[in-house]
């Protein structure tokens, strides 16, 4: 009898009440383990999206469309208020892509709070306070992947989705993929893309095999070098999870295992590579509470299979 690689994680998801919907693993490029609890359709990725949007600025950076260090006033000198907050002059693309903005509070979660009919949302975050140097203090943000969102429209004339459709939805085989936008009709960038377990899956190969898919280098793999890495210190004294609190990089995760990272999205969404084990876990669940219990499952129950394979 073939061996069942995610017998312990489906016996683990029930005793701690975990809601997730499928899991692939894919090891030395194959899928080598999937289980679906229902059937696959596409579905919001939440915050994943922004790790698909941090390779629109590596697209981006390739084609000479910005730089890191561009500021973020000079990317929307349309949208500043009369009088900006002095720190902002110093925010650059590279300091946002950290979560290092520099506020106290993500604009976009305020203004849904405090002006939800809010039309223009890039003239209301560069009217917005900052607390800190930007570059100084890790909080968490969906303004990065929007301003990366909207800057390559402006510079494009395309959406954030229809800027990635041949450069990296279609090599990847993910064909005709929904992005939900802001009133401006620009692509939120840091949520509301809606794809499968099993395109999440794909994703993550790429990722793992530093931007190259079927033998094509889909994506400069310095890139996907630096968005993986460890850039920023994100321990604010918000949680003490030590899922949360592992380092931070282009708008993708470190984990505690050592060498790994992660693409993370609201609820439980998870594209988790391993080079050391030249593999990556993919999850899609919907748990409101605890989601990094997920992870925890991946340690105990598949890591220990994929190590014994390496």
């Amino acid at each position: 009898m073939k061996h069942d690689l995610l017998h312990g994680f489906r016996l683990g998801k029930m005793e701690r009440g975990l809601d997730i919907h499928g899991v692939e693993v894919r090891q030395h490029g194959e899928v080598i383990a999937a289980h679906h609890w229902r059937e696959q359709y596409r579905e919001c990725v939440f915050s994943v999206s922004k790790s698909f949007t941090s390779m629109a600025l590596g697209f981006a950076l390739e084609e000479g469309l910005f730089s890191l260090d561009d500021k973020i006033i000079g990317l929307f000198p349309e949208k500043l208020p009369a009088h900006p907050d002095e720190k902002l002059g110093a925010l650059t693309l590279r300091h946002s892509m950290m979560m290092a903005n520099g506020h106290a509070e993500c604009p976009i979660f305020k203004a849904r709070k405090e002006n939800p009919t809010c039309e223009d949302w890039l003239a209301d975050i560069l009217s917005q306070p900052l607390a800190y140097e930007p570059g100084s203090h890790f909080l968490y943000s969906n303004i990065s992947g929007y301003f990366v969102s909207a800057a390559i429209q402006k510079k494009t004339g395309q959406t954030l989705r229809d800027y990635l459709i041949p450069r990296l939805f279609e090599p990847l085989h993910i064909f005709n993929p929904q992005w939900e936008s802001c009133p401006k009709g620009i692509n939120l960038g840091a949520s509301g893309l809606y794809l499968k377990t099993e395109e999440l899956s794909r994703f993550g190969q790429l990722l793992l095999d530093r931007g190259q898919y079927e033998g094509r280098q889909v994506v400069p793999a310095a890139y996907i070098d630096l968005a993986s890495a460890r850039l920023i210190d994100n321990d604010n004294g918000s949680t003490s999870d030590p899922e949360a609190i592992s380092g931070y990089g282009f708008q993708f995760w470190r984990n505690t295992i050592p060498n790994s990272y992660r693409a993370d999205g609201l609820y439980g969404q998870y594209i988790v590579v391993l080079p050391d084990c030249d593999a990556v876990v993919t999850v899609t669940s919907h748990v409101e509470k605890n989601q990094h219990d997920i992870l925890r499952l991946i340690w105990d129950e598949i890591l220990p299979e994929l190590e014994q394979q390496k």
